[in-house]
């Protein structure tokens, strides 16, 4: 707890001893013997968040113990022995001022036999349950389907006095697994679609300048609204990164007044059909085509930090200049003007990247920071020094800063990606510089490398940067893998140690095996690599759960073996007669056949961000000329 809560805690806790409403507590004796004579009580006008903090208290306490304590309103007669959830009209309760929690903190306290468990009013009080079950009874959730909850017939609590309140306002973090309503619950995830337990913020989350004026509907009619650049206006679609559908081949003309108005009353609509969204993202579409007209070319010039293409980034496997935020910041707080009970989110985003000179964000303007360009085998603060000039320069104007961080290797979701040390140092390196939001970009899709441990971690960190994340490792490698935790941690140890930063080598997230032929996956490391998995799977050879979660933690390794092999061997495969697929040699057919089962069996849906199931890595692995 930070100094400043544990003061306020201190006080009201003092305040209430010196006027005689209540008494520091003793042991509190929960539960005897698998008994208990405590109650749960609730306010007589419970909110939906108070009924479900405390039914989740009595199941979780009925699993622990056995004990089934009762469920009351306040409203009858008052007990020596109780559980005070949320609002309850209590002496106790009073002591403990609930505009300190905010919108989601928690209070957790005992006075003489009463535990109380407060939180703010939209699931600060859940949280504060679910905080109670870890910190105090031992409980953890390690994965939507896998915990650990301890079995005790006896519970005393001694004296507390905890105040928590959220590091950052949102947290998400972006796997498929994190989304299982009680694990967001448990972890006080949120989720800017919607999914999970709650509903969400966000009436747009980013790339909007298309669905606020669709070159659909004023491509051809009006061009004059889209980028200037190469001698002329760009109003068309090209194909997007799905290969499925299209998207704006450019941007917006953020000088032209009409767009402006046009912006905005679309807006008011998307508003008028989701009032209750406190947030709408105004965002550049995904690419780099920005408007070169003589007026935004003016502001963006004006308020530019450097000289042109004196920072270049790249990414997508383009470079472009860190052109600024003069234009597009101009534009975004012309609209958060006309919607000031809204926070209006901007992406800072390739080339809107760098912080702008003499022009502040409105004070309803979110800046969505991204770090899509960063190597991934050092931390943030040091593998990237521009990203890290660009964030410090945008904590110099504002703190409504959300970081958008990137924690997996889009192209090759199965690929071996050893980035879990550069996790923690990320994280502390955001808070410490005013962001007060966290998008953790992990695989959506189902299934991936070390997924369930990468957003379990994550999770923690972007609850507590400081938590001892070694500690949480060792436990969920325990709890997940049994007596294979240890084969598995030493292959994290020993791929990480060969995952050298401070080099030009940069780990990318748009990278693959083959990259890595010459670090951490050279023939050498392969073989070590398969022989800790062989012990790892003879250890819970008899355990069938355990076992299949080993099998899926090999699975990048065989992917790296396939990848290398094709790329290395592929031209001396004989050509079948048919002349359109190649003969695999006997073992690599083996390696591929299994691979591509075990995927399919535990419900692996892609092995890149947008493409290629399981089944249709099998049928393209052989192809003549074919690319996946």
């Amino acid at each position: 707890m930070n100094t400043k809560v544990s003061h306020i805690a201190i006080i009201y806790l003092l305040a209430a001893v010196c006027s005689g409403g209540m008494s520091l507590a003793q042991d509190l004796k929960l539960v005897e013997n698998g008994t208990s004579e405590f109650q749960i009580v609730l306010p007589e006008d419970a909110s939906v968040q108070e009924i479900q903090a405390a039914m989740v208290l009595q199941d979780y306490l009925q699993r622990i113990s056995d004990a089934t304590i009762p469920v009351h309103h306040d409203d009858g007669n008052i007990a020596d022995l109780e559980i005070l959830i949320g609002k309850v009209n209590r002496p106790e309760v009073s002591g403990v001022s609930l505009e300190e929690l905010g919108p989601e903190g928690h209070y957790i306290g005992t006075r003489d036999q009463k535990l109380i468990i407060l939180g703010g009013p939209e699931k600060g009080v859940i949280y504060g349950v679910y905080a109670f079950l870890e910190n105090y009874l031992g409980c953890k959730k390690y994965s939507s389907n896998v915990d650990h909850i301890p079995r005790r017939s006896t519970i005393h609590l001694g004296q507390i006095d905890e105040m928590e309140i959220p590091v950052f306002s949102y947290r998400e973090v972006f796997y498929n697994d994190v989304y299982d309503p009680e694990f967001m619950d448990w972890h006080r995830l949120h989720s800017f679609s919607g999914k999970g337990s709650s509903p969400t913020a966000w009436g747009y989350w980013v790339h909007t300048f298309h669905q606020l004026l669709d070159p659909k509907e004023y491509g051809e009619s009006h061009p004059e609204y889209f980028s200037f650049y190469e001698g002329g206006r760009h109003a068309g679609l090209v194909p997007s990164w799905d290969g499925k559908s299209v998207q704006p081949e450019s941007q917006l003309c953020l000088t032209n007044p009409e767009v402006l108005e046009i912006v905005c009353e679309n807006l008011q609509k998307a508003i008028d059909e989701n009032p209750e969204a406190k947030y709408w993202s105004v965002s550049q579409n995904d690419n780099v085509n920005y408007c070169r007209c003589e007026h935004c070319a003016a502001l963006d010039a004006q308020h530019a930090a450097f000289a042109p293409e004196q920072k270049l980034y790249e990414t997508h496997g383009s470079e472009y200049p860190a052109l600024g935020m003069g234009s597009m910041l101009t534009f975004v707080n012309k609209v958060a003007e006309r919607f000031p009970d809204k926070i209006i989110s901007t992406l800072a985003y390739q080339y809107t990247r760098v912080p702008p000179k003499d022009l502040v964000p409105a004070k309803n303007v979110n800046i969505m920071l991204c770090s899509i360009e960063s190597t991934r085998n050092e931390p943030l603060e040091t593998g990237d020094r521009a990203f890290s000039e660009d964030l410090k320069g945008w904590g110099k104007l504002t703190d409504n800063i959300l970081v958008w961080d990137y924690n997996i290797q889009f192209s090759n979701l199965l690929s071996p990606f050893p980035n879990l040390r550069t996790l923690q140092p990320n994280i502390r390196f955001l808070k410490e510089n005013r962001v007060s939001a966290v998008f953790a970009q992990g695989n959506i899709q189902s299934g991936g490398e070390f997924a369930a441990l990468r957003a379990y971690l994550l999770t923690k960190l972007v609850n507590d940067p400081e938590v001892d994340l070694e500690k949480e490792m060792t436990a969920f490698l325990l709890a997940y893998y049994g007596q294979a935790a240890g084969h598995i941690k030493a292959y994290i140890n020993l791929m990480h140690e060969h995952n050298q930063g401070g080099t030009d080598r940069k780990l990318s997230i748009f990278g693959g095996p083959v990259q890595e032929e010459d670090s951490y996956l050279t023939p050498d490391l392969i073989i070590a690599y398969n022989g800790i998995f062989d012990k790892a799977e003879w250890a819970v050879k008899d355990y069938a759960d355990q076992l299949e979660r080993v099998r899926s933690a090999r699975l990048p390794v065989s992917y790296a073996m396939l990848e290398i092999e094709k790329e290395n061997s592929a031209e001396q495969w004989e050509i079948l007669d048919s002349g359109a697929k190649k003969k695999l040699p006997n073992e690599i057919s083996e390696l591929l056949y299994d691979f591509v089962y075990h995927c399919i069996r535990t419900n692996v849906s892609r092995l890149s961000e947008w493409h290629t199931p399981p089944k249709e890595y099998l049928e393209k692995y052989t192809m003549v000329g074919t690319e996946d």
